[in-house]
């Protein structure tokens, strides 16, 4: 205890360090439906229908592909998986 109270403290801890730089992982994660760079407006346009049950659908499933990988949250990406999950689901 005394060789680590004479030694001066460190800045901080590789412990914070790796928790503070996790944190901000989780942050920027989408965490529902509504963090996705598209929404039902969109899904509507593209596949040209009206509000219903396989609006939820598309988002959910891009919603699914966005969480397991971050960087899919694209306007353009998901903009262009709308038509191809629709066709899944039809």
């Amino acid at each position: 205890r005394a060789d680590r109270v004479g030694g001066g403290a460190r800045e901080t801890s590789w412990r914070f360090e790796r928790f503070k730089k996790k944190l901000v992982e989780v942050q920027k994660q989408p965490f529902s439906v509504t963090d996705l760079k598209v929404n039902g407006n969109d899904v509507m346009k593209v596949l040209n229908i009206h509000s219903g049950p396989i609006v939820g659908k598309v988002l959910n499933q891009l919603f699914d592909e966005v969480e397991e990988d971050k960087k899919k949250n694209e306007r353009k990406y998901l903009l262009k998986r709308i038509k191809e999950i629709s066709k899944k689901l039809v």
